[in-house]
């Protein structure tokens, strides 16, 4: 053993090359570890017993030198997430995944979760932490109130109000010992070893970033979400504003309060003022008719009273391929457009050729100069989820079956806006729909309690276990608000069906009324109710901070 060691030194030093390669540097090459070319000649190397002991080590339990917890390795010593090294052969093998091990004998199932979004945040909130250890990977460690989002670019909510901290919706994930959260991203699933491969989001705090880990499965439930959908359109990542996340409605606020401010400075000539104050909405779905309608009402009341050098400059336009709200109620949309219309927001048929810096290329060859510009138009799979190798539904989502099961792997789920029926269920894929991932996670918690009580919530153990009643989804009907105390209510089951539709201030009372009560915590039904009592008092916050 120790003239193994001495022998590792002396080649490392000298930089030897041994099987064709050198030192640390080349630890891997072309995917293929050191380690199943080098054996030979570091084997050559030694003599008498050293030379025994050396071929045992390929006998070893390698299992054994790992610990439950996790152990650090840094970065440039940790090979491709979606690749995994393989057990060391020799000691002096170090390059190794740390992480969660799989669960032992005795120890409670372990249920992994990709994601903190509305189906996510469902099921671990129902999740019985008395059967199950979980474990959530996410870039972020909030869930966000989507429906109130729009309403933070302008300050009727603030930020606070529409987050709700993983651990408040889960407590097991901050007090349980064997539950963690790790704000990271999966690159990678391993469904033959159960494992999922993750990656530390990167902020300069850590000496080797992207730090690498991995986390071993019982059961895996895969609720990534969905990204904005460009269509390709060049321009669109570099200059347009996407309405998804919070931070998305920070910088859209502070990109609309810094307009407004510099267009007052004098000198600004007429035609770039008029840039700078025109406000530029793609999309005519929900989001963003709702973005416009609260954009609209800031203007109306703030900016005409705060700002009123510029006041008469300032103008949003909505731009949208077809017809905004194309899932209402033929007399909702007329509804919703002409009250769009008064309340000074311009309609746009057009579709977008080309984002630039400053302006808007149209297919027609219009040219629209803006200086807020906020994409809408609609969600796709992620590149995570176009990464995996599972079979897809439809649209390019992980295809799933009645049960929600990804059929092609053993203990894996998808969710909410990730996962879609497969074609041979002959079931249509539901929409993104915050109501729908929502439901899911509601059908998969109760799925997953029902197993471990039967005690399937081991790996491989729940394959003669019935799963009852597959998944069906009833929708409960659509809501929007269009600004100015007006909001459109449809409680029709499908587009073509017949039903209770509604358009003005009664269903804006509605339509807040259902949004608070399905706010998570009712600290933040007190943070919305409170909010929503100072902006109708005292109007909208527009401090520019940052």
């Amino acid at each position: 053993m120790a003239l193994a060691r001495i022998a590792r030194t002396g080649l490392r030093r000298s930089e030897v090359t041994v099987g064709g390669y050198s030192g640390e540097r080349d630890m891997f090459c072309e995917g293929v570890p050191i380690h199943k070319r080098s054996l030979p000649s570091l084997e050559n190397v030694t003599t008498n017993d050293n030379l025994a002991y050396l071929s045992s080590i390929r006998n070893i339990n390698h299992m054994s030198f790992w610990s439950r917890g996790i152990r650090i390795t840094p970065h440039h010593r940790v090979y491709s997430a979606e690749r995994v090294v393989e057990e060391s052969e020799s000691e002096y093998e170090e390059s190794r995944f740390a992480g969660l091990e799989a669960t032992r004998p005795g120890e409670k199932p372990r249920v992994v979760v990709l994601g903190t979004g509305w189906a996510a945040c469902r099921f671990m909130k129902g999740l019985n932490t008395n059967l199950y250890d979980v474990v959530c990977v996410s870039p972020r460690n909030h869930m966000v109130f989507t429906p109130l989002l729009a309403s933070t670019c302008v300050g009727t909510l603030e930020f606070r109000s529409v987050v709700e901290p993983v651990s408040q919706i889960q407590s097991a994930l901050a007090t349980e010992p064997n539950s963690y959260f790790y704000l990271a991203s999966c690159t990678g699933i391993d469904t033959d070893k159960h494992e999922v491969y993750c990656e530390t989001v990167s902020t300069g705090g850590l000496t080797h970033e992207p730090y690498q880990f991995k986390v071993a499965y019982d059961k895996l439930v895969i609720a990534a979400g969905a990204q904005a959908l460009t269509f390709g359109i060049k321009g669109v990542k570099e200059h347009a504003f996407f309405l998804r996340e919070v931070n998305h409605a920070q910088e859209i606020r502070k990109k609309l309060l810094l307009n407004l401010m510099l267009a007052e400075n004098p000198g600004i000539p007429e035609e770039e003022k008029k840039r700078l104050l025109h406000c530029v909405v793609i999309g005519g779905g929900p989001t963003g008719v709702e973005f416009s309608g609260e954009l609209s009402d800031f203007i109306m009341r703030d900016v005409h009273e705060r700002y009123t050098h510029v006041k008469d400059d300032i103008k949003v336009t909505l731009i949208e391929a077809n017809e905004i709200l194309s899932s209402f109620d033929v007399r909702l949309r007329q509804y919703a457009t002409n009250h769009l219309a008064k309340s000074d927001v311009q309609l746009m048929r057009g579709v977008v050729k080309e984002v630039c810096a400053k302006k808007i290329l149209l297919n027609d060859g219009t040219e629209v100069p803006y200086g807020l510009l906020v994409w809408s138009t609609g969600v796709g799979p992620s590149e995570f989820v176009k990464s995996i190798d599972f079979p897809k539904s439809p649209g390019g989502r992980i295809g799933v079956d009645e049960w929600l099961r990804v059929p092609s792997v053993e203990d894996v789920f998808a969710i909410g806006d990730c996962a879609g029926f497969l074609e041979q269920t002959g079931r249509q894929v539901l929409p993104a729909l915050a109501q729908v991932a929502e439901r899911e996670g509601k059908y998969l918690v109760e799925l997953f309690n029902n197993i471990g009580k039967q005690n399937g919530g081991k790996a491989f153990s729940a394959k003669d276990i019935p799963l009852g009643q597959p998944f069906v989804y009833k929708h409960l009907g659509s809501m929007a608000s269009v600004g100015r105390y007006k909001a459109l209510v449809d409680l029709r089951q499908s587009k073509d069906a017949k039903g209770i539709s509604l358009a003005g201030y009664l269903s804006w009372l509605i339509w807040r009324s259902a949004y608070l009560t399905r706010v998570i915590s009712w600290r933040n039904r007190f943070y919305v109710t409170v909010n929503w009592a100072t902006t109708l008092v005292f109007g909208r916050d527009n401090s520019r901070i940052g």
